[in-house]
């Protein structure tokens, strides 16, 4: 199956690199059709991605078919079990998916999940609920046109989309209850950057 590129798959490269650097485990919550694991899989020990939509895990399957490390499961993330992949990861990644899922509740799984010394990056969507929000969208307008240009951008792959409902503002905040030291960042193509690293000790697992 063919790579493509969109304001997603922008920040694959990104998100590859920083799971290299840790190796094992890596969960892609939220996986779509399964690029980002295709990407993901010469640099991990196992592979695991989780999707509500059984179509898409379908088309994943095909994708992955001669990736040997790689695991799948439909089901929603907040809900389902993960109890049969073992363990824990030292990368969880999301993209593009948390705007589905209950924030807060999402990110306590996220943390539960996560290895002592691993990482989470979410590459998210939010609200424009501010004015800063909606000036500094109006002014990527035309940037971005000429990337989508450029690249040939792919916007319709087939997967489930839907509107954020939390500002860049409120995700920060939550984020910082649930993951004490978290970065958010703003980031072009209308995406924001969640990054944590689990500290060796978490005082609220203890």
């Amino acid at each position: 199956m063919d790579a493509y590129w969109n304001h997603n798959t922008a920040y694959h490269p990104l998100l590859v690199a920083d799971a290299r650097r840790r190796g094992g485990r890596v969960l892609d919550i939220g996986c779509g059709e399964g690029l980002l694991l295709e990407r993901l899989a010469p640099y991990a020990g196992e592979v695991v991605g989780i999707d509500p939509d059984g179509r898409v895990i379908g088309r994943a399957r095909q994708r992955l078919a001669a990736v040997t490390n790689h695991s799948l499961m439909e089901g929603d993330f907040v809900a389902t079990s993960l109890t049969a992949f073992g363990g824990r990861f030292e990368t969880i990644t999301c993209v593009a998916a948390l705007h589905h899922m209950d924030l807060r509740l999402a990110l306590l799984r996220m943390r539960e999940l996560l290895s002592p010394g691993g990482k989470l990056l979410v590459i998210g969507l939010a609200a424009n609920k501010t004015l800063t929000d909606m000036v500094l969208s109006g002014l990527a307008v035309l940037p971005i046109r000429v990337m989508d240009r450029f690249h040939g951008a792919a916007h319709d792959i087939g997967v489930r989309i839907a509107e954020p409902k939390e500002a860049l503002h409120e995700i920060r905040r939550t984020a910082r209850e649930v993951l004490p030291g978290v970065v958010v960042r703003r980031r072009f193509y209308y995406r924001y950057l969640l990054s944590w690293t689990k500290p060796q000790a978490d005082e609220r697992e203890a």
